[in-house]
């Protein structure tokens, strides 16, 4: 495996930190562009960039705009639009070509990635989401969000800490304690970004039916940070007609930090490899009940 690493220039001047990770051999020609949850950063994922490599993937992992070893305000933007545009300099620096590049979305990542296809949707041949943030689970307190939205107009850097218990993301203790250890790892995010993830969050829905490419979903079954049930209601939107959605029972919300999550990848690149070859045919929906499949 050959892994590069390079510091990009956002439009708005923020530098952006991307990983890129090939084969050796000079054939490959499929690439995934991944992208991580609130807090992550690539590093997090390097585990899945080397096992998709050695299946002959090319793999580009970048650290949004305030996550990771890239600038910017940690987990802070005014609008998710920074993201998308973010990615869409990332896509073009790396020379992918649509017609052999797949998405993965993970959680904050995964809403991001819907926004990126509902803007760009000839940018990628395939898009799968992981436990995407398509509904909070999450309960922050009426009295919050009133001072939330309030700040969020006279002081729009004012922080909260993250009311996520790191426990219920993963039952992979090695995982966890990874996290744990990681000090790129942020503990706290701004007003403004909780009411641009609102906003994000109503247009994704709100647009559903711009996404026709093919589409898999791959949701946490005991997931205590996003909404488990709301990718079906969403999927029934979506326009494309090849699109799956596989529930995971007993499975916490980072699916590729698991305890199993070597076989949840290569079951996503299964479901990717015909596709983005050009060989996928309309599937329609098919769903797996939340607690009855193993």
């Amino acid at each position: 495996m050959r892994a590069f690493q390079a510091y990009l220039q956002a439009d708005d001047g923020v530098h952006l930190f991307v990983r890129r990770f090939e084969p050796h051999y000079p054939n490959a020609d499929r690439s995934l562009f991944l992208v991580h949850g609130m807090s992550e950063h690539g590093q997090c994922y390097e585990h899945v960039a080397r096992s998709a490599v050695a299946r002959g993937w090319t793999v580009v992992v970048p650290d949004l705009r305030g996550h990771g070893r890239s600038g910017g305000e940690h987990i802070h933007v005014n609008d998710f639009s920074e993201y998308v545009a973010d990615l869409s300099r990332v896509f073009e620096w790396s020379g992918l070509r649509s017609q052999r590049t797949v998405m993965v979305g993970h959680s904050m990542g995964g809403l991001i990635s819907a926004r990126f296809v509902q803007q760009y949707p000839d940018r990628v041949s395939a898009l799968a989401l992981l436990s995407p943030l398509l509904g909070v689970r999450v309960r922050v307190s009426p009295f919050t969000v009133a001072l939330a939205r309030i700040l969020s107009v006279v002081r729009p850097l004012s922080r909260f800490r993250k009311r996520i218990d790191p426990a219920h993301s993963s039952r992979n203790p090695e995982a966890l304690s990874r996290g744990a250890e990681d000090p790129l790892i942020r503990q706290s995010l701004t007003a403004a970004w909780y009411f641009a993830m609102r906003s994000a969050l109503q247009t994704a829905w709100d647009l559903a039916e711009q996404i026709a490419c093919p589409l898999l979903v791959l949701q946490a079954g005991s997931d205590l940070i996003v909404d488990p049930e709301a990718p079906l209601a969403w999927l029934e939107r979506v326009a494309s007609t090849d699109k799956t959605l596989r529930i995971l029972p007993d499975h916490f919300h980072e699916l590729l930090n698991e305890i199993d999550w070597a076989n949840t990848l290569a079951d996503m690149l299964d479901w990717f490899e015909p596709r983005v070859l050009g060989h996928g045919k309309a599937a329609g929906i098919q769903t797996l009940p939340l607690r009855e499949i193993a």
